[in-house]
């Protein structure tokens, strides 16, 4: 496990207006993220923040969140809140700091339509609260089931295994869930695999997306495939930089798929 730069900040303002379709506004909880996937283009965020550690090495607690939510729900009204967009709202220190579940609790008081989508199984310990919204659902992010790699490319979520179980369990407690299939990573993510397993944790609805390569993601992606699958490092050029033909096939494919186990389905590459 590298080196974790921790800190504690108080922001000044929590909700923030979302470009993402269907969704009003956005929370995110914390500044970086400590699953510290490879992919994620998220990572652009760095930049704004100061911190010259690596993407995945660094935490900032918006310790004031909580207060500033209650003030900023009655000001902006949203319509829709969802978290997180550039953080994992279950981070690890979650666990400790618990400012998602206090921010939950006044969302609650108020109502307010929200949508989570996290790669932590952490979020099960908030079902208590999550059962009592009108209008929830909860979402986990997957690119593989394969722990090998996971381990490759996001070492530091809960397993695949420990998501579908949660997902499970969500579902038993009449929780909508989705899932979001994304990196898809040519020749790594089984999608027939995954649309089983999503299959049989009866999942509400799948968005399905290539690389976001914010940041020069797509660099990240390929050092790891150079060195863990060499077998792919001349494929991967080809795919992300010309072939639109293999995605062309990839859509395709997806809604064979989405036919075959009957689950909605929208797939968001072009």
């Amino acid at each position: 496990m590298p080196k974790i730069n921790i800190q504690k900040n108080t922001a000044k303002t929590i909700l923030s207006k979302s470009k993402l379709p269907g969704t009003d506004y956005v929370i995110n909880p914390y500044i970086g993220c400590l699953h510290g996937c490879k992919y994620c283009y998220a990572s652009f965020m760095k930049k704004y923040t100061g911190h010259l550690e690596d993407w995945g090495c660094f935490l900032d607690i918006k310790i004031n969140a909580p207060e500033l939510i209650e003030q900023e729900l009655l000001k902006k009204k949203p319509k829709t809140v969802m978290l997180s967009s550039v953080t994992d709202p279950y981070n690890p220190l979650e666990r400790k700091y618990k400012i998602t579940r206090q921010m939950l609790k006044i969302l609650l008081k108020h109502q307010i339509p929200i949508s989570i989508l996290t790669k932590s199984d952490l979020v099960t310990r908030d079902i208590d609260l999550l059962k009592q919204f009108k209008n929830v659902q909860v979402g986990f992010s997957f690119f593989s089931l394969d722990n090998k790699d996971v381990k490759n490319f996001e070492n530091f979520t809960s397993s695949p295994a420990k998501r579908i179980q949660a997902l499970k369990k969500l579902r038993q407690n009449g929780i909508n869930t989705y899932a979001f299939v994304g990196p898809i990573l040519p020749y790594i993510s089984n999608l027939e695999k995954l649309f089983a397993s999503l299959s049989e944790v009866n999942v509400d609805f799948i968005y399905c997306d290539k690389l976001n390569n914010v940041d020069k993601a797509y660099n990240r992606v390929q050092e790891i495939i150079d060195n863990k699958y060499p077998y792919l490092s001349k494929t991967y050029p080809y795919i992300f930089k010309q072939a639109n033909i293999f995605w062309n096939k990839k859509r395709q494919y997806i809604r064979q798929l989405a036919d075959k186990y009957q689950l909605k389905t929208r797939i968001l590459f072009k």
